[in-house]
């Protein structure tokens, strides 16, 4: 199985994610999984897909470079070890400031906690006057990590960030 990831990015317009799907497709490439966002106007996709019908076109990164997107494309590696555990969702809301994401991962790496998806952005937020920001992460707990641990130190770490957070068993 020939799997690639592909990365790329461009100014956003409508009928990007057609195009961009479309030289896969034509290509007889099969999306296995994906994210792609406009961030304030920027597109920027990631995608992992199988090539195994063949070889792709010598010309795929000039293809994309055409419709205006910066493109990296990788051979896909059989992970060498997947992340066992229990998954949990966590989400945080606090006024913006720097470093919320740094700080809340820091504690879940110091308790070996794998982030599988992790979102990050600012809403309006009327009742405050700033805008407030919001973090949401599916995670992955490894066995023997003690839930009320990881609890207690991401209390003590939204204390400090001023930031409110749910901690719950992922239920899909």
């Amino acid at each position: 199985m020939a799997q690639f990831i592909l990365t790329a990015i461009g100014e956003d317009r409508p009928g990007l994610v057609g195009h961009l799907t479309g030289l896969l497709h034509d290509a007889g490439a099969n999306i296995l999984d994906s994210r792609m966002v406009n961030l304030r106007g920027q597109f920027a996709a990631l995608l992992l897909f199988d090539a195994s019908k063949g070889p792709l076109p010598a010309d795929l990164l000039d293809r994309a470079a055409a419709i205006g997107l910066s493109v990296t494309l990788l051979p896909q590696k059989p992970p060498t070890k997947l992340t066992a555990g229990i998954g949990y969702r966590l989400k945080t809301y606090s006024l913006d400031q720097p470093g919320l994401v740094h700080r809340v991962s820091e504690v879940l790496r110091s308790h070996g906690v794998n982030i599988e998806d992790l979102s990050a952005r600012q809403e309006s937020a009327a009742f405050a006057g700033d805008p407030l920001f919001i973090m949401e992460m599916r995670l992955t707990l490894p066995a023997g990590v003690s839930v009320k641990a990881l609890r207690t130190d991401l209390d003590a770490a939204c204390d400090k960030l001023n930031a409110d957070l749910d901690l719950e068993p992922a239920t899909t």
